[in-house]
């Protein structure tokens, strides 16, 4: 075994398949898997499943991992000119849509700059989708509503909690809250989203009936909507809320929170990643002036 081995697993590791690394490393993707099967039967270990397209890292391979960093690190104590980029790699993002639209972009512009060869893999949808995309596998990481239950092997960071708020155009009818709700047609947030099923709940406690116009499944969508006076709709406080076009306010006095976070395995081979993403979601959640937990706390 050999630190140029180390390098190039831990180039597979962090880019997530033997093409990437490749890539990276400027090798082709035979010569990458050639000097992992060496690898292999150098330190007698299975480090990869290939019985899965592309191979993934196998428990004792991920194990295997963060000895391979530790021994990097010492290598690289060596001298200066062996230093390697530790920042570059992989990391496949999972997100709901209300996050893209929102802090998300900003968070990853300040990852390329402090990081500029980690590169990103962006994967939308709902949240509960993205939990099976987790426990397949395809994503490393999701920025997702909170659920009552975090999977099995799986951690949950809330990186901000937001209020539900009623969604009016500046025109709509409506004294308060209950009045809007009731004299308006309704833009229904779609009830499969994990924050659409919160809001049908937080109306049914409240005793609110609305008249259901139409069914969306993003927020975007649903302010176009709004925007254009063609009904009104409760949706997670945000800072593009702040439009003259909209009357914004509470759905009810609390009203309900919803967790927006990260959601990954603690023991993934990208966990660094996941950590650094954590840190940028936080400064622009709370430059958003969002309601941001303490870490401990999350």
């Amino acid at each position: 075994m050999d630190v140029k081995s180390l390098y190039t697993f831990i180039a597979v590791v962090d880019h997530g398949s033997f093409a990437q690394a490749a890539d990276a490393l400027e090798l082709s993707a035979s010569a990458i898997s050639v000097q992992m099967r060496g690898l292999e039967a150098d330190v007698d270990m299975r480090l990869f499943d290939r019985s899965r397209r592309p191979p993934v890292l196998t428990e004792e391979g991920r194990a295997f991992a963060e000895r391979a960093r530790a021994v990097i690190a010492k290598w690289e104590e060596l001298s200066d000119s062996l230093r390697r980029d530790r920042n570059a790699g992989m990391l496949r993002i999972g997100a709901v849509h209300t996050a893209v639209s929102s802090i998300l972009p900003t968070a990853l512009r300040r990852m390329r700059t402090d990081n500029p060869d980690l590169e990103f893999r962006l994967t939308t949808g709902l949240a509960h989708d993205l939990d099976l995309a987790l426990r397949a596998g395809t994503i490393d990481v999701a920025l997702t509503t909170g659920a009552a239950e975090v999977p099995a092997g799986l951690v949950f960071r809330t990186i901000s909690e937001q209020r539900l708020v009623v969604l009016a155009h500046a025109d709509a009818p409506g004294t308060d809250y209950r009045d809007i709700l009731c004299r308006n047609p309704y833009v229904r947030f779609s009830r499969h989203a994990r924050v659409g099923a919160m809001v049908e709940r937080a109306l049914a406690e409240a005793g609110i009936r609305v008249q259901s116009a139409m069914e969306v499944d993003t927020q975007d969508g649903v302010q176009a909507l709004v925007a254009a006076g063609l009904g009104v709709s409760v949706v997670p406080e945000h800072p593009g809320l702040n439009d003259p076009r909209f009357r914004v306010m509470p759905l009810g006095d609390p009203p309900p929170l919803r967790r927006l976070g990260l959601i990954f395995d603690p023991d993934s081979p990208r966990r660094r990643f996941c950590d650094l993403l954590d840190a940028e979601l936080r400064v622009v959640a709370r430059r958003a002036g969002l309601n941001v937990p303490d870490p401990a706390d999350a």
